[in-house]
């Protein structure tokens, strides 16, 4: 009987103190709570319409940035580049149409677009088959090397080296005709499946004294040991192509310059990047121009970090002078 006493007094008290809230939320304490809620409400709205503003007008403000630099950009890379060429070499996971984009400006800037290739997936996979596929290739290519390997140089060494000397050269008379080496290289790089070469290897290339490298985003999903080899491997080739040219510039949109990526691989290595230049912008015009003008100061020794990141030291490379004649 007490149990049962005890569990009507329980509901009993339940029932009342619902009667109370009820009560209560209908009458005093209701305005308080409308009242706050309303506030609430009104502030986050404000909140909302203002960042839309703001975003409204950074839009805006991006699409006449924009459109200056295609205004301006003919006149700025006129003759930038004449008489030279470009090797271009595109990295896994970098935008195409940038890369086409790019070649258009330079073609503008006076530049001739010695060859295109594209470093396929193989050339840093780290499973057993591909690395005994690059082994054998770097192998097999040494002969066409103008110095003979250091005793300790890697195979990611190797091949960017037999990489640069298929694609650049330091001197201008050897860029002026097709170079047999530089099929041999390419055709067997492609056979192994480490390269696309844009038209084919059909014919011998001229090499180019100027190279421009373009890279995307890093790849999430790869483990920290694949990160360091693959960095490892870029770092390679930016040296190889810088050391056996005339100049070198990586390029990328913002995405190539956040953690991991290309560009901000080569901004933290003080060394490389006192010689290789980078745009971390190439996702807009003036980061295009800024390639033209990149490689433009290669040429005068000159290297610099730019772009719009925050690892970037500028955001363009210099003007060039005006003429006085």
């Amino acid at each position: 009987m007490i149990d049962f006493r005890y569990h009507v007094v329980s509901l009993v008290s339940v029932f009342l103190a619902l009667a109370v809230g009820i009560v209560l939320g209908a009458g005093p304490l209701n305005e308080g709570i409308s009242t706050g809620i309303t506030d609430q409400v009104r502030q986050l709205t404000t909140e909302k319409n203002t960042l839309r503003t703001e975003r409204d007008q950074a839009l805006a403000t991006a699409d006449q940035q924009d459109a200056w630099a295609e205004a301006v950009g003919p006149a700025l890379v006129a003759r930038q580049l004449g008489g030279r060429s470009v090797a271009v070499v595109e990295l896994p996971g970098a935008d195409s149409s940038q890369v086409d984009a790019t070649v258009e400006e330079l073609q503008a800037a006076g530049a001739t677009v010695s060859s295109q290739v594209t470093l396929q997936d193989k050339w840093f996979d780290a499973s057993q088959t591909a690395t005994a596929d690059r082994q054998k290739a770097a192998t097999s290519l040494t002969g066409q090397l103008t110095t003979a390997p250091t005793t300790d140089a890697g195979t990611e060494d190797l091949l960017a080296a037999e990489l640069a000397r298929a694609l650049v050269t330091t001197e201008l008379a050897q860029a002026e005709g097709p170079d047999d080496g530089a099929r041999t290289v390419l055709t067997t790089l492609s056979d192994a499946g480490l390269v696309d070469v844009q038209g084919g290897t059909g014919t011998a290339p001229t090499r180019a004294t100027l190279a421009l490298v373009v890279g995307g985003a890093s790849d999430p999903d790869a483990t920290d040991a694949v990160r360091r080899s693959t960095a490892a491997a870029w770092t390679a080739l930016l040296s190889e192509l810088d050391g056996a040219s005339a100049g070198a510039v990586l390029a990328g949109s913002p995405d190539a310059a956040a953690d991991g990526g290309p560009v901000a691989v080569l901004r933290s290595d003080n060394d490389l990047a006192r010689a290789v230049s980078s745009v971390d912008d190439l996702d807009s015009p003036i980061g295009r121009i800024n390639v033209v003008l990149a490689l433009r100061q290669q040429l005068t020794g000159g290297a610099g970090q730019y772009g719009t990141a925050d690892s970037a030291t500028e955001v363009s490379p210099p003007l060039p002078a005006a003429s006085t004649s």
